[in-house]
């Protein structure tokens, strides 16, 4: 039983469990149980309970004018639950994500509350300045290597088509960091850099040297976003995740407007080369599990 918008303190180990367990799904064989960190999407929704105003950045372009379908999705989800938790949402990317994150806000009715900044190394400041963020999280977003460079799984440099928004986690802030990732080159992956050497050179290359307060991975980053936002239900006592059918349109309108799959590179509505079925089979799972022992409002 859950009181007064709490979680019982009987069950609330085993979900966050079985949250994790759900996370650490690897299908694109990436080697993420080297990095995964359990208890971080409950760390992460911890962190972001209270938050009051929150930049959300994401957006990963791999080619010219191919931004992916992993991302906004997440970020769409994850905003949309802080902004029914009292929370400013402002979605931060570049201008070819721009309308992949408009449509992921449109199909679930979500104010378009986007800053898009323009490509510069003294963007950063001026945001931070302007949003006096308490919160930033990124979500399928690139992150700086160790030589400054911007790397795709694949190892290919995607500097000219990505901002570095990174910077937004890298100048000093009181704002909570936040960092979700499935591969080792997003931001926030600094903070497991030391494991990624494990997986050898290319993984190695890629890693990001750029550190968050807290890291969520999983197997899709987009899942990652989904998990924290299932923990955050367990946390607040309701119902804040989206449905499978939701799930089957977000992707669809992000190709809509222009998203490719980041592995197939083909104009589909997949992600990270997986079939739409299996996205909406894993939000069915995490909303069992942060749904579980909630008393229907």
């Amino acid at each position: 039983m859950i009181a007064s918008g709490g979680v019982s303190p009987a069950r609330a180990r085993p979900t966050h469990g079985l949250i994790d367990q759900i996370l650490a799904l690897d299908p694109g064989r990436r080697g993420i149980a080297t990095f995964f960190r359990p208890g971080a999407a409950l760390a992460a929704a911890r962190a972001l309970r209270r938050a009051r105003r929150v930049l959300i950045v994401t957006g990963f372009t791999v080619k010219p004018d191919m931004p992916e379908t992993d991302g906004p999705p997440g970020a769409a989800v994850l905003g949309r639950a802080l902004r029914l938790l009292g929370a400013r949402v402002r979605y931060v990317t570049d201008r070819v994500n721009a309308p992949i994150v408009g449509a992921a806000l449109a199909t679930l009715g979500e104010p378009p509350d986007v800053v898009v900044c323009p490509d510069g190394k003294d963007v950063a400041r001026g945001v931070l300045a302007a949003e006096r963020p308490t919160c930033l999280v990124a979500i399928e977003r690139p992150g700086r290597n160790h030589a400054g460079d911007y790397l795709s799984m694949r190892g290919e440099s995607v500097a000219a088509w990505n901002a570095p928004l990174d910077a937004l986690f890298m100048v000093p802030s009181r704002a909570t960091t936040i960092g979700i990732g499935d591969g080792g080159n997003e931001i926030g992956m600094g903070v497991v850099r030391a494991r990624l050497r494990r997986l050898g050179p290319l993984a190695t290359r890629i890693a990001s040297v750029v550190a968050v307060d807290h890291l969520v991975v999983a197997g899709v980053s987009n899942w990652g976003g989904y998990g924290v936002v299932a923990a955050l239900s367990r946390l607040a006592g309701r119902d804040l995740l989206h449905t499978p059918e939701l799930e089957r349109r977000l992707v669809e309108a992000c190709v809509a407007a222009g998203a490719s799959d980041g592995v197939t590179r083909r104009r589909e509505p997949t992600v990270d080369g997986l079939p739409i079925e299996a996205h909406a089979a894993v939000v069915e799972l995490l909303r069992w599990a942060a749904c579980s022992g909630i008393i229907p409002a």
